[in-house]
């Protein structure tokens, strides 16, 4: 005999009645038992008996953070475009937005979630997860970015005009990643690295693509490759924004040909130099006529027509005071530092040398390292203001915070696996982690809130699994939301205040 049981409709005049029903084999004939009745359905839900006062709670779990962040993937259809292994990969991901961690402690963590009810995946295993890193290390990530940018396009309704690009670096703590290599500059930790560089739009920062480099390689090469992969995504008649460290003629070049307008730091060597001094100590350069107030900061700014090599355009000479005011009081503290520390014969550090002889102050040094403090040069291949300028290239903040959270979510001395392809697929979940937590930010752009403190915030929204010891029938109830979570669920999908 074989024997099944399952949930069969029963039509009692208006209503449909739920019950669970046996079914028996014998000798090739089926016969059926009715079990016990365990609830209604109506408009088309089904609708459970049982009591709740008499429940037995069997398990609590995390439930509000990834209700959050799940909203945010489904809407973009995340889980079609990573392929086959999506939902395994976005749990990854969900992972490292709400509790940063390797792969071995996620799969514990998954286990005090409820990320099964939101993902269809059965069960999370530290093998399944690692299979499905699987080819994300090469043109299929590049491919993946792509797709997923075109999908934020059109359903944010994005029209950015403007981008940022610039390259971090990622230390490890090991030998053993090819592509992590030992970079020759003084000040560095001396440490393997690699460098990651990020496109993000310029308004709201969402990350377009990211591209994983050897450790060794300079800033300015990385843009070779970028400006490829802005072209493959269609990205075109746009201004790029980058910091000093990416900037040569080559790259300057190369993205006008393209068809860029190029927004540019330059280094303070001294043919810049010789080229502002004069403007700088002029009677009227910080005047109310040159003046540019941003959020958290004031420039003074004069605009001139600039020849960087053989290419013409516009030179930006931004002069921050307060900053100005600042670098010279710090340099001021670490000199008074630095004569008590040689009346001690101490040592002190190399960069303060040139400003002491012997144990006495070296004024005509000092006096010509503060000529330049606080001042910035910038450069653009397009005649614009001041006024759009200095914003465009100092709130390019939103290059920094991407880079802040996602080496945050790196953590790459917890990694527990150095195979280059694997590495580079880790960075891949991290990208796609920040850029759940991008949008997060985006849809919560009208709100007191940021993803930061909305993840805290929903911390407290569990879900409660009991199981009624009478009917045996099985239920889950979130706590009940609290006004700033229901402002934050509402930005994020006004319908799941309804779940």
């Amino acid at each position: 005999m074989y024997t099944m049981t399952f949930i069969r409709k029963i039509k009692r005049g208006k209503y449909i009645y739920l019950a669970e029903v046996e079914n028996n084999w014998e000798n090739g004939k089926v016969k059926q038992k009715h079990i016990r009745y365990v609830g209604k359905e109506l408009d088309g839900e089904r609708k459970l008996s049982g009591s709740i006062e008499r429940a037995k709670i069997d398990k609590v779990s995390i439930y509000g953070p990834l209700l959050m962040i799940d909203s945010v993937a489904k809407e973009l259809g995340l889980s079609e475009l990573l392929g086959k292994n999506g939902e395994y990969l976005l749990s990854l991901a969900y992972g490292h937005c709400v509790d940063p961690n390797s792969v071995k402690k996620l799969t514990d963590w998954f286990e005090r979630t409820d990320i099964h009810s939101l993902l269809e995946i059965p069960d999370v295993t530290y093998k399944k997860l690692l299979e499905s890193l699987e080819g994300f290390d090469g043109e299929y990530g590049h491919f993946v970015q792509e797709k997923i940018f075109k999908r934020i396009q059109e359903r944010l309704n994005l029209k950015e005009e403007g981008y940022f690009y610039d390259v971090t670096n990622a230390y490890f703590y090991g030998l053993k990643c090819s592509i992590a290599k030992k970079k020759k500059k003084p000040k560095s930790m001396n440490l393997p690295q690699i460098e990651i560089g990020l496109a993000v739009t310029k308004e709201y920062g969402i990350p377009i693509f990211h591209k994983v480099f050897e450790g060794n390689i300079h800033d300015s090469k990385t843009l070779q490759d970028i400006l490829l992969m802005f072209k493959e995504h269609k990205i075109e008649n746009a201004t790029i924004v980058w910091d000093r460290g990416v900037t040569s003629e080559i790259n300057i070049k190369e993205a006008c040909d393209i068809g860029f307008n190029v927004i540019c730091g330059l280094a303070l060597n001294n043919n810049i130099k010789n080229t502002i001094e004069e403007i700088i100590f002029s009677p009227d350069f910080n005047s109310i006529k040159h003046r540019v107030r941003l959020k958290n900061a004031v420039f003074y700014v004069k605009k001139i027509q600039y020849k960087y090599g053989n290419l013409k355009g516009y030179l930006y000479i931004c002069l921050n005071e307060k900053e100005k005011h600042d670098i010279k009081e710090r340099r001021y503290d670490q000199l008074n530092s630095a004569l008590k520390l040689l009346s001690n014969n101490k040592p002190i550090k190399d960069g303060l040398k040139k400003y002491i002889r012997g144990k006495y102050l070296n004024y005509k040094e000092i006096e010509n390292a503060e000529k330049f403090d606080g001042v910035s040069a910038i450069f653009s291949t397009n005649n614009i203001s001041p006024k759009e300028v200095v914003p465009a290239y100092f709130e390019k903040d939103r290059v920094e915070k991407a880079f802040r959270t996602l080496k945050g979510l790196l953590e790459m001395d917890k990694i527990r696996f150095w195979l280059k392809d694997k590495v580079k697929a880790h960075i891949f979940i991290c990208y796609l982690s920040y850029l759940l937590l991008s949008i997060i930010d985006y849809k919560l752009r009208n709100t007191e809130f940021n993803s930061a403190n909305a993840l805290e915030i929903m911390e407290s929204i569990y879900k409660v699994h009991i199981t009624d010891p009478i009917t045996r029938n099985t239920f889950s109830k979130t706590v009940t939301y609290t006004k700033k979570q229901e402002i934050i669920l509402k930005a994020i999908n006004k319908n799941l205040i309804k779940t």
